[in-house]
């Protein structure tokens, strides 16, 4: 009882205070969930408003990102309207740079006219009087006294005031004297022109007798003018006197005088040396035995094979020495395809004039240095004019315009071209044939010095070596022996040599007790104590011990027959090449002997004229 009496102490007032608590506490939960609801109430408001915010500020992306497209549209245009602008004013200024090099360049083009005009405007005059002059019709004019010798004596002095440093107007004046037979005058103005250009007034002198019929004195001066030449810069003019000469123009005295002065100028020029032929190379050579090495015959890689295997080191040399003894052979080959009619050609009658009229028409319109220097800068100019100002166009167009035959040439260059390469030098036959004759010496002597040198790399024995058999065998074909003796030596060496190694071929008993004893201590002692796949493995390596002895004992046969075989093939091989070797040494060493003996028909077609 006394548990249960504070419940039963408890007044009324408690009981009704307890009962009002909960319902106090839903009020305040009440007015707190209200709050609650005006504060939500508040915030989507305030939410809604940021909403709105939100889509204006879309909207003004929106149109800022269209704003940002135009203004990127605006840009790549104005990017290629700057792109055209500078192509414009690159185009500009390039095209400014060209016209500015033709302003210049026609400024400069009318100063050198200018210049030209007043500096070599007489010759032009000069010229067509020396060109009137020579001419025949001139000489009849004068002797029948058509024309007044006074006044070619009066039109030469003329030019000679007007000109007194160019060569040709005291040459004029001196074929004027000859006309008036004023000797003491014409030797002066000979002379005055010849200190003025020596080499150029004595052609023209040379020419004009030539053409006047004095052969005597056209010879004398043609004299004169080779010795006043430089062999190692003869320019194209000398093509033309050259064709001149050989077909007897200027008569048989002229053409004496050439051939002398050629043949010293072959002496001096060849420069053939005793130490030339030395090595089988021939460096260090002149042009002329260069061109000649290389007419040589060149042996083939599939000729001569089995020589070339049997031979080993001594095949170079051979070879060396018998494409070195073709040389006559392919010289003589070649000059009679380009001389067929012989060194002395068919019987040649004179020429109507047109070599001589045609070098004195280059010798009188020939420029002075000062004259061809001006000329250049004025073409020049007028290319850049032509081409508008582009220089680089300019340039391409004057390399394309250079002539091939404008710079001088050497004598040998020139002996060389007129005699192997005709194509390259424009020369008539005539002469081609003087030039042959000028080279004619070197060229014999180089073809002796070849087989000279042929000669010493020709051995009397060479040593051939197949499958380790060697024999020495004579290079004289009357000398050579029969190949079947040597053939049969060979296989019986090589059949001696097979019948030793196959008695060699025994029983190698030490190999037998190795492997017995090695097979009986692993089948005995380590098989029966392992286990799994070591007892495998050791049972493979018994079973093949054993069996390697076996093959040891009762395999000698085999290998004495695998022996014997090899020997035989061996054999075959080594006769069959043997006997091939022989006989190409043999068609060797006769077309080496042959190829020398090629000099003597070199040195009779000259005597002959031409070969049979």
């Amino acid at each position: 009882m006394s548990r249960y009496a504070p419940h039963a102490a408890m007044t009324s007032g408690d009981v009704m205070e307890e009962g009002l608590e909960p319902g106090s506490a839903l009020h305040r939960l009440s007015e707190r969930i209200e709050g609650v609801e005006e504060g939500q109430e508040r915030h989507e408001g305030e939410l809604d408003g940021f909403r709105e915010g939100l889509h204006g500020v879309r909207a003004d992306v929106v149109r800022f990102s269209s704003e940002v497209a135009n203004v990127r549209e605006e840009i790549v245009g104005l990017q290629s309207a700057v792109t055209d602008t500078r192509q414009t004013l690159d185009a500009f200024i390039e095209q400014y740079g060209r016209d500015r090099e033709v302003s210049k360049a026609q400024a400069e083009l009318s100063r050198l006219t200018t210049d030209w005009h007043a500096n070599f405007a007489q010759r032009k005059q000069t010229r067509a009087l020396a060109r009137g002059l020579v001419h025949t019709l001139t000489a009849q004019a004068v002797y029948r006294n058509v024309v007044n010798t006074a006044t070619v004596r009066a039109c030469s002095e003329e030019r000679l005031l007007l000109e007194p440093t160019y060569w040709l107007a005291p040459a004029a004046m001196a074929v004027a004297a000859k006309f008036r037979n004023e000797d003491e005058q014409g030797e002066r103005a000979r002379a005055h022109a010849c200190t003025l250009d020596a080499a150029k007034a004595n052609l023209f002198f040379a020419l004009t007798c030539s053409r006047l019929g004095d052969e005597t004195e056209a010879a004398a001066w043609m004299d004169l003018y080779l010795q006043s030449l430089d062999p190692d810069e003869l320019g194209q003019d000398f093509l033309v006197v050259l064709d001149a000469i050989a077909s007897r123009e200027l008569g048989e005295k002229a053409l004496g005088y050439t051939q002398q002065a050629l043949a010293g100028w072959n002496r001096g020029g060849s420069g053939l040396s005793t130490g030339t032929y030395t090595s089988l190379d021939m460096r260090g050579g002149t042009h002329l035995e260069a061109r000649l090495l290389n007419l040589r015959s060149r042996i083939a890689e599939n000729r001569y094979a089995a020589l070339r295997e049997t031979c080993g080191e001594q095949w170079e040399a051979l070879r060396g020495g018998w494409e070195l003894a073709t040389v006559p052979k392919r010289i003589l080959a070649h000059i009679t395809h380009m001389f067929p009619d012989g060194i002395d050609g068919v019987e040649a009658t004179v020429s109507n004039g047109g070599h001589v009229e045609s070098a004195l028409e280059r010798l009188i319109d020939q420029l002075e240095p000062d004259e061809a220097d001006m000329r250049e800068r004025m073409r020049r100019l007028e290319r850049v004019i032509e081409h508008g100002g582009d220089l680089e166009a300019a340039g391409r167009a004057r390399e394309s315009s250079l002539a091939p035959d404008a710079a001088p040439v050497a004598f040998m260059t020139l002996l060389d071209q007129a005699v192997f390469e005709p194509d390259e030098v424009r020369l008539g036959q005539p002469a081609r044939l003087m030039a042959l004759h000028a080279i004619w010496p070197g060229l014999e002597d180089a073809a002796q010095r070849f087989v000279a040198g042929s000669q010493d790399h020709l051995p009397r024995h060479i040593t051939l070596s197949v499958a380790g058999w060697s024999c020495t065998v004579a290079t004289d074909p009357r000398l050579m022996v029969e190949p079947r003796p040597l053939v049969d030596e060979l296989a019986a060496h090589l059949a001696q040599q097979t019948q030793v190694q196959s008695d060699a071929v025994v029983r190698r008993w030490p190999r037998v007790v190795a492997a017995l004893v090695m097979g009986a201590f692993t089948g005995a002692l380590v098989v029966p104590f392992v286990d799994g796949a070591s007892r495998w493995i050791f049972a493979l390596l018994t079973i093949g011990l054993f069996t390697w002895m076996a093959w040891e004992i009762w395999s000698v046969p085999l290998r004495k027959r695998h022996v014997i075989d090899q020997g035989n093939r061996l054999r075959h091989e080594a006769v069959a090449k043997l006997a091939k070797a022989l006989r190409q040494c043999e068609g060797f060493f006769e077309d080496w002997r042959e190829a020398l003996e090629q000099l003597t028909f070199l040195s009779q077609w000259r005597g002959n004229g031409k070969r049979d």
